[in-house]
């Protein structure tokens, strides 16, 4: 409708007062600018195309009628303005661009961080949640922003550019998507979709055009060695949302994005915290630190002993099960790793280890301590994993890269085992699934000390080949799982779309007893196969023309039981029974039969129709808690991890395969694709607020980057509550 609105549309940037950026810069910004105009208009348009859906999806999990009409309302709005805002988006974004630089130069209100400038203050309170998403927006790309900032500040004659005003900064493109939803005369909790969307079709792509400017600045010689070192300006937030801002930002670094400087911080945090419980003597004459090579064989002894030192029921040699493995022997494992650290630190003599080697010794140490914490991490997975504990020992020393860089094959490695048991593990029975391959390849890390580089590549490879075998074994029992189950909710919504219009037209009627016998036992089925094979989202003409015959029905036995009816009518109904309700349910044709030859008969008896059943049950009030929990579940990913039962203390994984947003269900499957539940919304909020169900929604994310961040921030707090 609106894909050519902007073809005869000037979309050439104003030139006016563009003095201080020279023309081979300005020349640049302007192709940028072009580029960023088409995308983001692009971006827009498959916005505005994606909220019919969106908005009927919602208005079918409404609460209410009334909240359901917000987003009927909404759609006609939308669907009546849609090429009109597509215009103002273009207009609005075309104006901010041509603004760089002089414009924003001289603007006297500070786009600062907390201050939206939108139209008016009534405005700026109902577009709260949209200065939010620009917020965030912000923060997940700041370091990006604030070189980019920098590098046009250059080609701005030094004149400095704050990254609110970097040419389709988040807040601008906030600001014009506010300008653009002024138009609207929409409820709150509709806009709030409308803003959801902004975020993901063009909030989202505002880092890859901003990379792309970046990118050709630095071609262009702009400051071409300045890196990625800025941190949030204090003054561009309120102390509070400045806090906030530092506690994300600190849950979102990883080890990779701060490198070389982290590792540096958390030694010296290390040093920090013995130097706190004990003091380092100097070595008398004649004695030598030790060298990494002493270590290391110290070490390797220790390996050697390793299996024998931890608790019996998780030795490698042992066989191990489930129920083996509980809290009182997980707290074992953790002394045994504690004591193999100690045994190598007093063998070797703590004051002859240089700090670089205790340092080294504490952090895995942590790492695996933070493994044995993590609930994500199955119980018999920590009992194995933790075997290889002395093993990193040993790797670390001999390789510093092992905590900076992410793609060092030791890192890597146990990435991809915590990752793999927490997906393909069977808990109820360990030789199904990853288990005794993991089992195996740890045997071979700690007995046949294959600790190179080279080895862990090899192990690597071998695990995906081994996870790509089971996703192949198991894949298709899911899928038939999951298509069983849309099967069954496709043919639910059926019946009843197909008992809805046969309410619509019988219900409350009287009509003769054969024709009520009909309507319950065929028209019914006729309905809700016919609803199934023209597809259960669209009405179709076949559906139009078996609504027509319903109602043709129903005035043929109104004018049986009145006695006023003619053969003409009888034949036509009696023709149109066999063409179209014979046709789709020839197995019905005897019950098509005994009809047609019940309508030349005068009816025994008359009966009233009551096809409706029950009221439904009016749905109770939902707490702002459960609510919330209600948004959460319904917006985490398929494959997502559940674990049940936790208060049995028995419990069991399972993934979720999909969720049906028609019906508020979800369907988990074992790591063998099999259902194991299907629950409703309800039942599953309330068991995860009672604490008796758990989720994981980050089972893919690193797990070395998850411990390093919080090893960092335990360090950091540490020192200062000790002194």
């Amino acid at each position: 409708m609106f894909q050519n609105s902007f073809k005869k549309k000037n979309t050439n940037l104003s030139r006016k007062a563009q003095v201080p950026i020279s023309y081979k810069f300005r020349y640049l910004i302007n192709d940028w600018q072009q580029h960023a105009i088409e995308v983001l208009n692009d971006k827009f348009r498959q916005q505005l195309r994606s909220t019919d859906d969106v908005l009927m999806e919602f208005a079918d999990k409404a609460e209410s009628v009334n909240i359901q009409n917000h987003f009927f309302e909404a759609q006609r709005e939308i669907w009546l303005k849609m090429e009109d805002m597509s215009l103002d988006f273009h207009d609005l974004l075309v104006k901010f661009l041509g603004k760089f630089p002089d414009e924003i130069n001289e603007q006297k209100q500070q786009l600062g961080s907390e201050t939206l400038s939108l139209v008016n203050v009534d405005l700026y309170e109902r577009n709260l949640a949209l200065h939010t998403l620009a917020e965030r927006a912000e923060r997940k790309n700041y370091q990006l922003l604030y070189v980019l900032a920098q590098r046009l500040s250059v080609i701005n004659e030094g004149n400095p550019i704050k990254i609110g005003n970097v040419p389709a900064s988040p807040r601008q493109m906030a600001e014009i998507f506010a300008r653009c939803v002024d138009r609207l005369s929409i409820e709150n909790d509709a806009l709030l979709v409308l803003y959801t969307l902004y975020d993901k079709y063009v909030l989202t792509e505002l880092g890859e055009l901003h990379e792309d400017l970046n990118e050709k600045l630095k071609e262009a010689g702009i400051l071409p060695n300045l890196k990625y070192k800025a941190k949030i300006n204090p003054g561009a937030a309120s102390d509070k949302q400045q806090k906030d801002a530092d506690k994300e930002s600190g849950h979102e670094q990883t080890t990779e994005e701060l490198g070389e400087e982290t590792l540096s911080r958390i030694h010296d945090l290390l040093m920090a915290k013995r130097a706190l419980q004990h003091k380092k003597k100097p070595l008398p004459p004649g004695v030598h630190a030790a060298s990494t090579q002493e270590v290391v064989n110290v070490t390797n002894n220790i390996i050697h002993r390793e299996d024998t030192s931890f608790p019996e029921p998780v030795q490698l040699g042992k066989t191990v099960t489930r129920e083996s493995v509980n809290a009182e022997v997980l707290s074992q494992v953790q002394r045994a790793m504690q004591d193999q650290r100690t045994a190598l630190k007093e063998t070797i003599g703590n004051d002859r280890l240089l700090d670089e080697q205790e340092n080294i010794i504490d952090l895995v140490g942590m790492l695996f301590e933070r493994m044995l914490d993590d609930d994500r991490i199955p119980d018999v997975t920590k009992a194995l994993l933790g075997h290889l504990h002395t093993p990193y020992i040993k790797i670390g020393l001999l390789s510093p890269k092992l905590f900076s860089s992410k793609d060092h094959p030791a890192r890597v490695f146990l990435d991809q085992a915590v990752e793999a048991a927490a997906l393909w593990m069977n808990e109820a029975d360990l030789d199904e699934g990853i288990y005794p391959f993991l089992k195996d390849i740890v045997f071979r890390i700690v007995r046949l000390r294959h600790q190179e580089n080279d080895e862990f590549r090899e192990f690597s490879e071998l695990l995906k080949d081994e996870i790509t075998r089971l996703e192949e074994k198991f894949n298709i029992l899911e899928k038939h799982s999951r298509e069983a189950e849309q099967g069954q909710e496709l043919m639910s919504r059926a019946k009843t779309m197909a008992r809805a219009a046969a309410e619509h037209i019988f219900d409350g009627k009287t009509v003769p007893d054969y024709c009520a016998h009909f309507i319950e036992q065929v028209w019914i089925d006729y309905l809700t196969l016919l609803r199934l094979r023209e597809g259960v989202d669209n009405d179709s003409p076949a559906w139009d023309e078996a609504l027509d015959l319903g109602r043709y029905l129903l005035s043929t036995s109104e004018e049986i039981l009145a006695d006023t009816v003619q053969q003409t009518q009888l034949d036509t109904l009696s023709e149109q029974l066999w063409t179209q309700v014979g046709g789709l349910l020839p197995h019905k044709s005897k019950d098509i039969e005994r009809f047609v030859q019940a309508l030349e008969e005068k009816p025994k008896e008359q009966i009233t129709l009551h096809l409706s059943k029950e009221s439904k049950k009016a749905k109770p009030k939902l707490s702002k808690k459960m609510l919330e929990t209600y948004n959460l579940l319904r917006a985490l990913p398929e494959n997502t991890v559940f674990e049940f039962d936790l208060r049995s203390g028995k419990s069991y994984r399972a993934r979720l395969s999909w969720y049906n947003h028609f019906s508020d269900r979800f369907l988990f499957v074992n790591n063998r694709g099999k259902k194991t539940s299907l629950m409703d919304i309800a039942d599953l909020a309330d068991e995860v607020l009672k604490g008796n169900v758990a989720y994981y929604e980050d089972i893919k994310t690193s797990f070395w980057e998850r411990a390093m961040t919080a090893i960092k921030t335990m360090l950091e707090r540490a020192p200062q509550t000790t002194a």
